[in-house]
């Protein structure tokens, strides 16, 4: 990974914790969601077209394509596994707040153990979105543009509305009282459907985009 991405990465969320106010305990996850997905899209669409931007696509293309589908979900899972932790790190920089328990139920160490639960759903949706449309178009500018319409519309009340516990932010919308209920979970399980089966056509979008 460049230098480069983990001292914005750095950066990010350290200034997300610190413009973004919270009052309660309850309210970090759904904060640091929103700001670690939007990480996500960014981080993530130069996956592949580094090898096009550094004009190391030719050499690339000459390796077997189960060769080259790997080094994309090796970069794949570096990323991923980064912006988690980081995510993570986000988390518990939202402390400095000093917020509350909004109830008596859960105390801070079973918001953040939810929070681990939910938020790699997210960012596997996310960052393999990212890389799937910025190689469909074989643009990383176009393609994050495209994802971040998408992510606009997502976190918009009639989303909210449409999809319901089974969108993309499910954890982020649950009402703060009922998080322990699980009825966000749906959303972060589709999430991960979805992201295993763009990373099932990565080998054909190499294929064809080359």
């Amino acid at each position: 990974m460049p230098y480069y991405k983990i001292a914005y990465s750095i950066a990010f969320v350290v200034i997300l914790s610190a413009i973004q106010p919270v009052i309660y305990a309850n309210e970090i996850g759904g904060a640091v969601e929103r700001g670690a997905s939007l990480l996500a899209v960014v981080f993530c669409a130069d996956t592949y077209l580094m090898e096009v931007q550094s004009k190391r696509s030719e050499v690339f293309r000459l390796y077997h394509l189960k060769k080259q589908a790997g080094a994309v979900y090796k970069r794949l899972v570096v990323q991923a596994a980064y912006l988690i932790g980081i995510s993570l790190l986000a988390y518990g920089l939202f402390y400095w707040q000093k917020p509350v328990n909004l109830t008596e139920e859960l105390d801070g160490s079973a918001l953040f153990g939810l929070y681990c639960i939910a938020i790699p759903g997210t960012i596997l949706f996310w960052s393999v979105l990212s890389v799937t449309v910025s190689n469909l178009v074989r643009n990383r500018w176009i393609g994050m543009g495209i994802v971040l319409l998408f992510w606009f519309f997502s976190i918009s009340a009639k989303a909210t509305q449409l999809f319901g516990n089974w969108g993309p932010f499910s954890y982020g919308i649950c009402d703060l009282h009922k998080l322990a209920e699980w009825n966000w979970l749906g959303g972060k399980m589709l999430c991960v459907v979805f992201a295993g089966i763009m990373l099932a056509f990565v080998p054909k979008i190499l294929k064809k985009r080359g």
